[in-house]
């Protein structure tokens, strides 16, 4: 029987009020210290080419006929135009298909990552509570190391993001109670957990898998190296999902971090108010661009009262905390759940309603919506349509390119000068994730596809 979290109608997925409705790191010799490296386009490709990368999130443990987690690599033309080279094995477990949603088995952005220098790729393995670091070639991948990301007890499990600033690599687990940790990256692209990194994230998660509805998201340094901030979904009000109690109120969570690469010993939080901050990126100036995917409120859509999205702007101050700059700028879509940007524009994938949405970002940080429906995606004839999720932009800032798991697709669209999207195709060869909703049980064998980087 399914679960009537979610309905369908067009092959979208909204949340319902009345029924169910939804700077590169090294080490230098053995000391803790850090050094600087500047970022720099990676030599491995041609001038004005490139490549993207997507982690299939395949999960094997119920189906060894099915891979395990995967990298699926693409070479990027000089006019944006993608082929696939190949498929590459992580060393670890995805989780496949979500219970809650077939599309989205992390809940969660970045859970693949370039190192500043592009030379090396890190990828969680969520299914098998480990990280692994991949460097990269100009016509592959080669699997450099795959280490645990804790010790497997509860809040150490469930690795669903990872982020990077000079020699430091932090992951979030986001099962349980949640958790951050540190490693220290090496030359020769090895990672050593650093003592006394750990920091819980009191994420109140009571299942595992964690309900990609509500659980821990994305983790990530701010630009300077001096924080790190994690955002915690916790699903919206009491009473829009039936059966579903929110597990907080939407968080934003900031630690500042010691020149040892040591997170503070506590957190400081900034509530939400249910609006669900998702994915975020930074601005050109450091401000905080965070994808609200249930922020946008009540709206009439295809003829059904709908909870819509919204992306926010947020000033981080000294001490940790947010000031609003402009918060819940609603899009009139539904299930925002990752944000990008180019310095000028920010660029939102809305899950349920297969289309991307604008944002002109302003001198002061602020958002403003620029078109509500900037990019469309391919119906692809299935119950729950494309289901767009992670996105990120080339690093030359012309193209976008977003993960369509419900098509085993990547979608990719030129970026003009105004900001408007022109739509360059879908390139095939991921995964298609199951045709329904949900999986039939958690951790369910095949890919779920997520995560995305572009060089």
């Amino acid at each position: 029987m399914m679960n009537p979290i979610l309905s369908i109608q067009q092959h979208r997925r909204g949340l319902l009020l009345s029924s169910a409705g939804l700077s590169a790191g090294l080490m230098i010799g053995g000391s803790g210290t850090r050094r600087s490296v500047a970022a720099a386009q990676s030599s491995t490709f041609a001038t004005g080419e490139g490549a993207v990368f997507v982690g299939t999130n395949h999960n094997n443990t119920s189906d060894p006929a099915q891979p395990a987690n995967q990298i699926a690599m693409y070479l990027r033309t000089e006019n944006g135009q993608l082929t696939l080279v190949d498929f590459f094995a992580t060393g670890g477990q995805g989780s496949g298909p979500s219970h809650r949603f077939a599309g989205d088995g992390l809940g969660s952005g970045n859970s693949v990552r370039l190192s500043k220098d592009n030379r090396w790729l890190f990828v969680t393995n969520a299914g098998s509570d480990t990280v692994s670091v991949m460097e990269v070639l100009s016509d592959g991948l080669q699997l450099i190391t795959v280490v645990p990301t804790g010790d497997g007890a509860q809040g150490h499990r469930f690795p669903n993001s990872v982020t990077q600033y000079e020699d430091l690599v932090y992951v979030l687990n986001s099962a349980d109670e949640g958790s951050i940790t540190g490693f220290r990256l090496s030359e020769s692209g090895q990672l050593t957990p650093i003592a006394d990194s750990t920091r819980m994230l009191d994420a109140n998660q009571d299942r595992f898998a964690p309900d990609p509805l509500a659980n821990p998201t994305q983790v990530e340094f701010t630009p300077d190296g001096s924080k790190l901030v994690v955002t915690i979904k916790d699903g919206p009000v009491a009473g829009a999902v039936p059966e579903f109690t929110p597990t907080g109120p939407g968080r934003v969570l900031v630690w500042s971090v010691a020149e040892d690469g040591i997170p503070a010993a506590d957190y400081v939080q900034t509530d939400f108010d249910n609006r669900g901050p998702f994915g975020f990126s930074f601005s050109k100036d450091g401000h905080l661009l965070v994808a609200e995917f249930v922020g946008g409120g009540m709206e009439t859509i295809d003829g059904m009262e709908t909870l819509t999205a919204a992306a926010g702007s947020y000033q981080i101050n000294e001490d940790g905390s947010l000031t609003a700059i402009t918060s819940a700028v609603a899009d009139h879509q539904i299930d925002t759940c990752w944000l990008v940007n180019n310095g000028q524009y920010a660029y939102g994938t809305n899950y349920a309603s297969g289309t991307v949405s604008s944002f002109t970002i302003g001198d002061d940080g602020s958002l403003t919506l620029l078109e509500s429906v900037a990019g469309e995606t391919n119906d692809p004839g299935n119950m729950q349509g494309t289901t767009p999720l992670d996105a990120r932009i080339s690093q030359d800032g012309r193209f976008l390119y977003a993960v369509l798991p419900g098509a085993g697709m990547v979608g990719a669209w030129q970026i003009a000068e105004d900001g408007k999207l022109s739509k360059l195709g879908e390139f095939a060869g991921l995964p298609q994730t199951v045709d329904g909703d949900h999986a039939v049980f958690d951790f369910s064998a095949g890919g779920s596809p997520a995560g995305i980087e572009a060089i």
